[in-house]
C-alpha cells in the first residue's frame, strides 16, 4: 500500500513508526522491533487533547510465538488500514477520542476498541 500524502513511515532505534497528519490531527503509531507490542498516540492540535493506547500480546496464556506474531501483525495491518483509508475526526470531551467513520457512522478506533468494525 503506497502511503498518502501527509503519512510518513521511519525507523527509529529498535521500533518501526508511522506518523499520519490531517489538518489538525496527528496520529502516531509504534511498533517494536524486539517486543510484542504497539503503541498508538493521537493528538488534536487545535484544542491540545489527546489519547493514547497500547497492545501487548505476551504472558496471557499458552498460544505459541509465532501465533502471537500473526495476531499482532493482523492487528496492527488492520489499524493501519483503517487509520490510513477512513476519515477521521477528534472527539474532545471528559474523554478524548479518536474516531473513524465506518460505514457512514463514527466509531472508537482510539483508545484501541477491539469489536468488529
Amino acid at each position: 500500500m503506497s502511503l498518502p500524502s501527509g503519512a510518513t513511515v521511519t525507523e527509529r532505534g529498535d521500533a518501526v513508526r508511522l506518523r499520519l497528519k490531517r489538518g489538525t490531527l496527528e496520529v502516531v503509531v509504534t511498533v517494536p522491533k524486539s517486543v510484542r507490542e504497539w503503541f498508538v498516540e493521537a493528538t488534536d492540535a487545535s484544542s491540545g487533547a489527546r489519547t493514547e493506547d497500547w497492545c501487548d500480546y505476551d504472558g496471557y496464556d499458552s498460544t505459541s510465538e509465532q501465533s502471537r506474531d500473526l495476531e499482532m501483525a493482523q492487528d496492527v495491518a488492520l489499524f493501519v488500514e483503517g487509520l490510513l483509508g477512513r476519515d477521521l475526526r477528534f472527539e474532545v470531551g471528559r474523554r478524548s477520542r479518536l474516531l473513524w467513520n465506518v460505514a457512514d457512522s463514527w466509531k472508537q478506533a482510539v483508545p484501541l476498541d477491539a469489536s468488529p468494525v
